[in-house]
């Protein structure tokens, strides 16, 4: 698990808890310009989030996993809804945060680790949350470890974007080749704090359909944003 000072994300969620506001993470990537994210933003409300969020907390039904959970925003909301909610992160600081604002049920633990014995109508993850999966080689591994955790008629809900957009308006400084535009890596950074570079996808909907279907997942693109964003509902066939 993550070290306080690998843990930009963590640290971040910690340091706006104990009061000091305008933070902002700073995100490097192999193939943009850097970038931040505004710490406030990872605690904003369901009126706050943007239209492909709420459809996908809205579309949630019984026992659900929430992957990648941050500082606990789709969580809270779901618990307060009240549903049955797991809550898991790979951050040491964003599960502490998310215990400090009485979500139930929070574990550090990677995805991949998840014990599947256990079941849930629904698996959630947002804010791009196909990108665990890493890169297109990885995504039928994801995708088999969520069927393995859902019930016979479970759903998987997760958002994407399709960044070939990139390419189109050159704002990318390279292109290979040899990959998928949507295989990106990052690097966070926060105060004394900075992760190492990982992996992470991004997909276009018809290329995740196609995947999904050799998986035996029938796909439904539930929503599409104006960023080029879509939402996702993954079930078994």
């Amino acid at each position: 698990m993550l070290k306080q000072n690998q843990d930009p994300f963590g640290n971040a969620c910690l340091s706006y808890l104990n009061g000091n506001r305008n933070l902002e993470i700073e995100v490097l990537c192999n193939i943009t310009e850097s970038d931040v994210i505004p710490v406030d933003y990872l605690f904003r409300t369901f009126d706050e989030m943007p239209k492909v969020e709420q459809e996908a907390l809205e579309l949630c039904h019984g026992k659900t996993l929430v992957i990648g959970a941050g500082a606990g925003c789709h969580s809270l909301w779901l618990q307060e809804k009240g549903l049955s909610v797991d809550s898991i992160d790979t951050s040491g600081g964003a599960v502490d945060t998310m215990l400090q604002f009485g979500i139930q049920n929070v574990e550090q633990i990677d995805f991949y680790n998840v014990n599947e014995t256990k079941k849930y109508d629904t698996i959630i993850s947002l804010m791009n949350g196909i990108g665990i999966a890493q890169d297109l080689k990885g995504l039928p591994l994801f995708l088999s470890k969520c069927k393995a955790l859902l019930n016979k008629n479970g759903q998987l809900l997760i958002d994407s974007t399709d960044i070939n957009y990139l390419i189109e308006e050159e704002e990318v400084e390279y292109q290979t080749t040899d990959n998928y535009i949507g295989e990106v890596e990052y690097k966070m950074l926060f105060e004394n704090a900075e992760s190492d570079w990982f992996k992470w996808l991004y997909i276009d909907s018809n290329k995740l359909t196609q995947i999904a279907s050799n998986e035996k997942l029938n796909t439904t693109i539930i929503t599409k944003g104006g960023d080029f964003n879509f939402l996702a509902r993954l079930t078994l066939k």
